[in-house]
């Protein structure tokens, strides 16, 4: 998938078109891959790139290449700046090898709203829908599902980068989101980049939770090769390939939302930093326990455990602190828990009344605790101090000092645009 970048900055459209007679020399082969183009750098860049993006398909559908691929022709061609000119174009035809995908590509030096990955997946779900039956000359074909083609794609570039759950966190807390049947339906080409952007995440979502269903992916591969017999009855489709969803629209519904909760929840799971796991920390290891004798609730730390020891309610104190540094482990910043694990233990040693050599334990973990904080906390104070006097320095910064400028300078009642478009969900809804 690294060729992605390489096509952005290229700025490529996929569309088709009919190919006239080329030199051969223009001409790149690879497997169902025919590219035309004067360029022989683009070119074998392009039939490269479908290449492995067919390999990345073939893999997430869990299927082999096989034999009788009908043919993908990607035609390139510099734009010619005429008024209204299509930078893409896309057409399936009958030829003498039967059906055949045609896509057209017209690029220039400006890549807004290029994405030859994505008719690259359309193509090659398109011919995988139709290699038995074929499409006759002039016949009208199904498209694949448009949130199959986007949930695939927004499936590979966040296999690398990990979930952004914030935004998922935002149509839960919202409630907003459109009924299963419309969402399945809608033309998102025909959206702004921001509701576009919410739709590629609930498309990811939705096919994130169906190949997760037991034999997800072979359940999806027979529904796109009954695709065409569905017209527009989407629901019907998952239904009947997915047992799950019996229940027909609300229980799909249901299984969605549910999805969407888990993904906006991702974001729980990450480590915390160094001071994050000490502040927590610090605050598992303080006590306040009701003095029987004056009926005041009194502060401890672990340190004063000759104290409250015996006090009413202590050991269920200690049992409740070890428990939460169980959990606080699990979260914890990697350096940090090899002194987490020491004050489990002593806390599970004065649970069970065991405090010989137990003030000389906290000494030595308070001690590599505060050193370990500090020597974060002056490594991170170096790097700082680097990147701001150092010449030539690498601009790390630059995209989170414009990104906290922007928040300081927002209104507490959120006004971004997927804001203002959940809004508008919620009035069409």
């Amino acid at each position: 998938m690294k060729a992605c970048a390489l096509l952005a900055v290229m700025g490529l459209l996929a569309g088709s078109v009919t190919v006239a007679a080329v030199d051969p020399r223009e001409r790149s082969d690879r497997g169902q891959f025919t590219v035309y183009c004067e360029d022989g750098p683009l070119r074998r860049q392009i039939v490269s790139f479908a290449s492995q993006t067919k390999a990345d398909l073939l893999q997430f559908l869990g299927e082999s290449d096989g034999n009788g691929r009908r043919p993908i022709v990607i035609t390139l061609e510099p734009a010619s700046g005429v008024a209204g000119e299509t930078p893409l174009n896309f057409r399936v035809v009958h030829s003498d090898v039967g059906l055949k995908v045609e896509i057209a590509v017209r690029y220039s030096e400006n890549p807004d709203g290029v994405n030859l990955q994505k008719h690259l997946v359309r193509a090659l779900l398109l011919e995988y829908m139709y290699r038995r039956s074929g499409v006759e000359g002039g016949e009208r074909y199904a498209e694949p599902p448009w949130w199959l083609v986007e949930g695939v794609i927004q499936t590979w570039r966040r296999r690398d980068s990990g979930v952004e759950s914030g935004l998922f966190e935002r149509l839960i807390e919202t409630n907003k989101l459109p009924p299963i049947e419309r969402f399945l339906v809608q033309k998102p080409d025909e959206l702004g980049p921001t509701a576009l952007a919410v739709d590629q995440a609930l498309a990811l979502c939705l096919v994130q939770l169906l190949v997760d269903q037991p034999g997800g992916r072979d359940k999806l591969t027979a529904l796109l090769r009954g695709w065409p017999d569905y017209g527009n009855d989407a629901v019907a489709a998952l239904v009947k390939h997915f047992p799950a969803f019996a229940g027909g629209a609300p229980a799909l519904q249901k299984w969605w939302t549910l999805n969407l909760a888990r993904f906006a929840a991702l974001n729980r799971y990450q480590s915390l930093t160094a001071e994050q796991t000490d502040q927590e920390l610090g605050a598992l290891l303080q006590f306040d326990l009701t003095d029987p004798k004056t009926g005041q609730v009194r502060h401890f730390t672990m340190r004063d455990f000759a104290a409250f020891a015996k006090l009413p309610g202590a050991g269920a104190a200690v049992a409740g602190r070890h428990a939460a540094l169980v959990a606080l482990s699990t979260r914890s910043n990697a350096l940090l828990r090899p002194v987490l694990q020491e004050y489990e233990q002593i806390l599970a040693a004065l649970a069970r009344g065991k405090t010989r050599g137990l003030r000389e334990r906290i000494d030595k973990a308070d001690h590599v605790r505060g050193m370990l904080v500090r020597r974060v906390a002056e490594i991170a104070d170096y790097l700082n101090w680097f990147e701001v006097t150092q010449s030539g320095h690498s601009n790390a910064f630059d995209n989170y000092l414009k990104t906290a400028n922007e928040i300081s300078e927002q209104d507490k009642r959120r006004k971004d645009p997927i804001a203002r478009y959940l809004d508008q969900l919620e009035q069409e809804y």
